[in-house]
Formats: structure tokens, C-alpha cells, sequence
């Protein structure tokens, strides 16, 4: 099996649609917008795929391919489940899980995972990365940061030139040699390098993280009680707590805030007849609009009424004058 795919938008929704077999959310640290590229090659029992956030940003997978591990190589500035991720590590994610990044500023994600059975019909391959690491999470040390650049250089090229000649995977022979290009890179990565295996707290982390962003998935544009959140996270409020912040930099209920907002703008912005700013304000659940227009101007650096006029959903509004932020 072999496809090529390649997505650009500024929308959680149709990000999420693209990222195969994850459910996924993705929120923005600062400014008015934000966008992502996302780019995805199956090619005979290889995964490559990267995505790149075009500003600060939190992002939380969970569920991904059952079938496959999946290692992830970061740009500088990242952190994988709330620890920092070196210039020399690749973070692992076990099969059916997932994990939340978080970045600083614009960031790069070079994935690859390896279908099992390309371990047991090409043993000859001696490929590191195999089916025996699957029971651990964690992170694996390169043997040089140079075999982490030459990797992210190889993934870009290969990326660049489907862009550009989608045609490839149509004739055996370029995809052989595409496949062979890919896997000199991945070995080259885990030529001497070693894996430490994450303490058996970050996969429980993990999973309340996980559990946390599902809680506030299915609540939708209904407020919950922090009691309900809790329970429904099976974590106390002190370890929630100190889980959403070490994963995303804030506590469970200003980065519950903060998606509403985004989920306020995204209803600004794409208004029906009936939009309004109070009404988009009272159904996520902001009940002082003064505030949450203080709010939503902080983070957007405009009032909500300039959204929802540009969208044509108000009367025209007079620009804001402050700064935007970020």
C-alpha cells in the first residue's frame, strides 16, 4: 500500500480528520490565528509523517495506529508529555496511545513508524526500532545529534519531492529507491544509540491527560463541574493539576478557558443568522462578558464583535486600538 497526502489549514477540525487513527486536539499559545502543514506517506510498511505548527501551540494525540510504534523527532524548544526533549532523543509512542507536545514557537514534527511485519519478513534488514521495544514508552538516544540531522534532512527531501512529484509513487522503481532512502535514514538513527524507558508515572500521566482532553471533547460547548472533570479523569484535583500543567504549561481550568475561547472565535467567525457575541459568550459558558471580552481581546488582540462583524455576522466594528498579542 502506498499514498501521499498533504494538508494545510488553520482548522483543528480538518487537522484532526487528516491525522489517521488519532483523535487529536490542537490550541494555539498566542495571536490572533494560527495555521499547520501536515504531511503523511504510507509507503510499503513504512509511516513517514510531519507536522509543522506555524507558532507556540499545544497538541494532544491519543489513540494512534494500533499496529505501530511511533518515534518522533523534535525541533528545538519542544516538550513530549511534559518533560523537554534533547537535540540527540526521539520520543516513542507506544501502539494505541498517544502524548501531548508542546512547543515555545513554531515547531517541527518528523515521525516514522514501522509496520511489524516488515521485521519478520525482512530479517536480514537488522532494523533497529522493532517489535520488542512496543511494550515500553520512552525515548531513545541517538548516537550523535548528527544522525538526527541527517534523518530530518532525508525526511524533508523525501516530503518536498512528493510535493512536487506526486507521480513517484506511481512506478515500482522510484518507490523501492524511496523506500530504500528511508531506510537508511531510520537506521542511521538508531545505529548506537540506547532507549530509556519512561518512569511507569508518565504512562499513567499519559492516560489522565488523554482522559482529561477526551472529558473536555465530549462535554463540547457545555461548562462541567472540576468535580465531574476529576472523576470522569479518574485523577484527583492535585494531580490533574500537576499533570495539565507540566503538559500544556497551564492549570486544568484556565487551559479549559482557553480552548473555549478558540472555540469562540471559531463560532465568530463562521456565524449563522443567529450569532451573537452574548450568545456565543452564555453557551460556552463565559457569564461576565465584560470579562470575557477582556479575555477574548488578550488572546486575539480584538474584541469579539470585530470577529463576528468581519464575518459578516454584525455591524461593522472600528478596529481595536492595541497591540495584538504574540
Amino acid at each position: 500500500m502506498h499514498l501521499y497526502r498533504r494538508t494545510q489549514t488553520d482548522s483543528e477540525e480538518e487537522l484532526a480528520q487528516v491525522i489517521p487513527g488519532a483523535s487529536f486536539q490542537w490550541v494555539a499559545d498566542s495571536g490572533p490565528s494560527f495555521g499547520a502543514l501536515y504531511r503523511h506517506l504510507v509507503l510499503d510498511g513504512m509511516i513517514l509523517s510531519h507536522l509543522e505548527v506555524d507558532q507556540a501551540s499545544t497538541v494532544t494525540v491519543g489513540k494512534r495506529l494500533p499496529g505501530f510504534s511511533i518515534w518522533h523527532l523534535f525541533s528545538p524548544l519542544c516538550a513530549a508529555n511534559g518533560h523537554d526533549i534533547g537535540a540527540d532523543e526521539l520520543a516513542m509512542v507506544r501502539p494505541g496511545e498517544g502524548g501531548t507536545m508542546r512547543s515555545v514557537g513554531a515547531a517541527h514534527v518528523r515521525s516514522f513508524a514501522l509496520e511489524p511485519s516488515l521485521f519478520a519478513e525482512a530479517p536480514e534488514l537488522d532494523m533497529p526500532f522493532g517489535p520488542s521495544m512496543a511494550p515500553r514508552a520512552g525515548r531513545w538516544r541517538a548516537g550523535s545529534v548528527a544522525a538526527g540531522m541527517r534523518f530530518a534532512a532525508q525526511h524533508e527531501t523525501v516530503m518536498q519531492q512528493l510535493d512536487q512529484r506526486p507521480e513517484l509513487l506511481k512506478t515500482p522503481t522510484t518507490r523501492i529507491a524511496l523506500r530504500n532512502a528511508i531506510l537508511e535514514a531510520v537506521t542511521g538513527l538508531g545505529e548506537a544509540g540506547n532507549f530509556r524507558a519512561d518512569r511507569a508515572a508518565v504512562g499513567r500521566h499519559t492516560r489522565i491527560m488523554l482522559r482529561f482532553e477526551e472529558v473536555v471533547e465530549d462535554a463540547s460547548d457545555e461548562p462541567m463541574s472540576m468535580v465531574e472533570i476529576c472523576r470522569r479523569a479518574g485523577a484527583s484535583r492535585r494531580l490533574l493539576e500537576a499533570v495539565v500543567q507540566a503538559r500544556t504549561g497551564k492549570p486544568p481550568w484556565e487551559y479549559l478557558r482557553w480552548r473555549r475561547l478558540w472555540r469562540a472565535r471559531s463560532l465568530l467567525s463562521r456565524p449563522d443568522a443567529q450569532t451573537t457575541v452574548t450568545s456565543v459568550a452564555f453557551r460556552l459558558g463565559f457569564w461576565h462578558l465584560g470579562r470575557f471580552a477582556a479575555a477574548y481581546a488578550a488572546t486575539f488582540g480584538e474584541r469579539p464583535s470585530r470577529t463576528l462583524a468581519r464575518a459578516g455576522g454584525g455591524p461593522r466594528a472600528r478596529r481595536p486600538n492595541y497591540a495584538p498579542n504574540g
